[in-house]
This record gives structure tokens, C-alpha cells and sequence, in this order.
């Protein structure tokens, strides 16, 4: 119609996470907001600043919404957020390490309307999960948690997130979640930012082997445990058949992160701001930001190994993982196992002088460390 305004494309994501705190009772080694104890945002919002992002979020249309930190159950208002979200008619969704999660919380969560809790296991053992965390003690109490919240009548989705420390034991941990009566076990992509270095991220053959692990063992678990996962990359590995339900790196298309004083970010690991909510509407930002168009555009200006890549749209490469190597989320993507960025892992060309794609082995054998 003439004179009509044309409708944006992404009218709104459809998950945040938002860190609303940064507060924590443990000092992970892989923290990609650089949480621990004793460490307070000084633009931490307070809770009128607070309830009004939560209003324009749900005005402009976003499902689900995802407090996280830092601990957030460690800030003072967190049920007043809950509860007003949840009024909204958003999704709520909280991340915690589970050392704060006992019965009496398990029901007050529940009965604010949480719909599900992410609870974080770093290792199949205390040695290994509390040596990650910095937590000593902590295994057990998020063991207890998720049995607690389960019990409850709680979603409870268990968090692996594999490096080279410990992705051996994610078959183990997927166990361990059943056995304690997680609803789902999800598989979140190590991506070097806060604390988190980029010697302790998989290498590209390894980072195969785990995700084709995980494909199977959602297979294997069909019916006892859901196994989802956070990788852009698992659209590489799955049945052709299947691949059309991806559309790779979701970074200010499906998703986005509210850092605690209201920057918006394409993501959790990506520290490029779009803007502040407390400066200028959500709305706004999100329709009209230079930075997240840049993101949706996928097909035009990424470089390097994705750039020329004929799977940029169903994965398009890790852009937080470009920025953590680079300094720049449009380049390649290092992590990627089948075109090495700017060099043929082959070392083959083909006849036009491009390189070739190399499709490597997907078995599930486990490589030996690196």
C-alpha cells in the first residue's frame, strides 16, 4: 500500500538473557561477564530501572527472558523482577549455579511462575566442577539443586559447557542429569571472553567429535532426557534432512544480551554495545541499530573462511568467537573444523584458485586431548 511503513524483519528476539547482577558466591574460570563475590556493577539498575526494561520487553514482543549474572539469585529484588515479568506474560527462565537452591527456593520459584531454571555442571565429579567454578563444595550443592528443583515440579535444564578441561566427561554429566531427573541437558559452546582464554577452547577436529557425540546421544536419550545444544556449528553434522531447521549463529537475530547496567548486545560473549534501553527504547534499538543489521546481513559482509563459505546461512560461523581472535565479530570463525580461516586445511585448490571445502570424518570417536 502506498505510503505504507514497511514492517522490520526482526520485530523482536526471541530469547534475552540478562545479567542482572554481578554478584557471585563462586569465580569461574570460563565467566564471560567476569563475575564473582564481592564484585557490584556501579550502574547496576535499581528496581524501577529494572521493571521498566522489563515492560519495553514485553511491549516489543520478546518470549522468553532469561536472568542470569553473576548469581541472580544473589540480587535483593530478584522475585519483584520475576513476578513482574512474569505478569508480562514473558518466559521466565533463571541461570544459577544452584549454591542458593534448597526446597524453601525451589517452591518460591515455582510458585512466582518460573518456567524453568539452568543449572550449570562443569564436570561429572566435585574435583573437576568445583576447580572450574572456584567453588569448593559446589558440586554437592548443585547436584542437591537440581534434585530439589525437579522434585519440585521444575524444568530444570543442565548446562555443560565443554572445553578442553573437561569435555570428556559431558557423556557423564548427561547421565548424571537423568539420574537426578533433569528435564534437559544442554550443550553450551565455550566461547573465549571475561575470564574465559582461548587456550582452553577445543580444537576444530575436537570440537567435531564432541558435537557429533552429542547429536547421537540425542538419539540415544530420546524419551529420558532432551539434549539440546547452543553451537552454531551442529548444523554441519546433522542428517541433511534436518538441516533446514537451523539458521546458524542466532547474534541479534533470535537473540541478545542486557548487560547489567541495560547495554544490549547481539549476545552474551559478544561485548559490542547496540545501545543502553535506559538511553533509548528497546524498540528502537533493535530495529534500527547499525550493528545488529550488520549481524542479520550475514550473506554480504562476513570475511574470512565464512565469508566464502557455502553454509554461511544454516551456521555463518561463531561471531564471539571471531571477536575473542580478531577483534572484529565479522571475520572467520578459527573454531570452524571443515575450512581453516584463510588457510586450505588440505592444502588443496581448486581449478578457479579458491579453496576447496574439505568435508572431514564425523565418527564418534573421542580424539585424545589436546
Amino acid at each position: 500500500m502506498a505510503g505504507s511503513k514497511r514492517r522490520p524483519e526482526f520485530v523482536a528476539p526471541l530469547y534475552i538473557a540478562w545479567e542482572v547482577t554481578l554478584q557471585c558466591n563462586a569465580r569461574c574460570i570460563h565467566c564471560y561477564s567476569e563475575s564473582g563475590p564481592g564484585i557490584h556493577h556501579p550502574r547496576e539498575l535499581s528496581t524501577g530501572a529494572a521493571l521498566d526494561v522489563i515492560d519495553q520487553l514485553a511491549d516489543a514482543g520478546v518470549m522468553v527472558l532469561a536472568f542470569s549474572g553473576g548469581e541472580p539469585l544473589l540480587r535483593h529484588d530478584i522475585f519483584d523482577l520475576i513476578e513482574r515479568a512474569v505478569s508480562r506474560d514473558l518466559v521466565v527462565n533463571i541461570a544459577s549455579n544452584g549454591a542458593l537452591i534448597n526446597h524453601r527456593m525451589a517452591k518460591r520459584l515455582k510458585q512466582s511462575g518460573v518456567r524453568s531454571v539452568t543449572i550449570s555442571l562443569d564436570g561429572a565429579t566435585a574435583e573437576l566442577h568445583d576447580s572450574i567454578r572456584r567453588f569448593p563444595g559446589l558440586f554437592e550443592k548443585c547436584v542437591a539443586a537440581i534434585r530439589t528443583l525437579s522434585e519440585n515440579g521444575l524444568n530444570v535444564v543442565v548446562s555443560f559447557t565443554p572445553m578442553r578441561l573437561n569435555y570428556q566427561d559431558g557423556p557423564a554429566v548427561v547421565e548424571l542429569a537423568v539420574r537426578l531427573g533433569a528435564y534437559g541437558v544442554n550443550m553450551s559452546q565455550y566461547v573465549p571472553a571475561g575470564r574465559g582464554t582461548v587456550d582452553l577452547a577445543l580444537d576444530p577436529p575436537v570440537l567435531r567429535d564432541v558435537i557429533q557425540q552429542w547429536i547421537e546421544m540425542r538419539r540415544a536419550y530420546l524419551g529420558r532426557v532432551k539434549i539440546i545444544w547452543h553451537d552454531c556449528r551442529v548444523s554441519l553434522l546433522v542428517p541433511p534432512e534436518e538441516q533446514d531447521r537451523y539458521s546458524g549463529c542466532g547474534a541479534g537475530k533470535l537473540t541478545a544480551r542486557l548487560r547489567v547496567d541495560g547495554t544490549l548486545t547481539p549476545c552474551v560473549f559478544l561485548p559490542n554495545a547496540a545501545g543502553n534501553v535506559c538511553e533509548e527504547p528497546f524498540t528502537d534499538i533493535w530495529e534500527h541499530s547499525p550493528l545488529l543489521h550488520g549481524f542479520r546481513n550475514r550473506s554480504g559482509i562476513l570475511d574470512g573462511n565464512c565469508g566464502r563459505c557455502e553454509h554461511k546461512l544454516v551456521c555463518g560461523g561463531c561471531r564471539a568467537v571471531s571477536m575473542a581472535h580478531y577483534g572484529d565479530p565479522m571475520k572467520g570463525d578459527p573454531s570452524c573444523w571443515i575450512y581453516q580461516d584463510d588457510t586450505v586445511r588440505s592444502g588443496t585448490c581448486s581449478v578457479t584458485g579458491e579453496p576447496e571445502f574439505v568435508q572431514l570424518g564425523t565418527s564418534n570417536q573421542q580424539q585424545a586431548g589436546p
